[in-house]
């Protein structure tokens, strides 16, 4: 029986040419040029999400503390760990100062990365929440009780 030099070439061919690992890893950086961008912002909603959870909590115990006392808490851009420490947990309206999603510890009142401030206006009986993302700069949700 006898071969073609052709053929005994391409039979004893193993492994892969330039060309197919230079298309396979183009392939794979647009993947990654696409999809990393997309999956490091998800855990950055996510955590948002988790800030505007502790805020619907908390504005549950606002209200419970405003059915008891016929009042909302009366301050001006309070930061929730000392809304909790002065007003909610005093009355057993929330256990404990929440953890922020961003540090993983209790919220502080110096936290910029998941803030949380409560403010009343005396005027018009109302009071806000507003929740910030990680950079504390961007508003991500406003509660009020309007």
């Amino acid at each position: 029986m006898m071969y073609n030099q052709g053929e005994v070439t391409r039979k004893m061919r193993k492994g892969f040419t330039m060309i197919e690992l230079l298309v396979v890893i183009g392939i794979i950086g647009l993947l990654a040029v696409f999809l990393v961008p997309n999956l490091l912002g998800a855990k950055d909603r996510a955590k948002e999400m988790a800030v505007k959870g502790v805020m619907h909590s908390l504005q549950l115990g606002i209200e419970a503390y405003e059915m008891e006392n016929q009042i909302y808490p009366l301050e001006k851009n309070i930061a929730l760990a000392s809304l909790c420490n002065n007003y909610l947990m005093a009355g057993s309206y929330v256990a404990e100062v929440p953890k922020n999603p961003f540090t993983g510890k209790e919220y502080q009142d110096a936290d910029l990365s998941g803030k949380i401030i409560y403010s009343y206006d005396e005027v018009a009986g109302k009071y806000t929440l507003t929740g910030y993302n990680r950079t504390g700069i961007k508003k991500i949700q406003e509660l009020t009780n309007l």
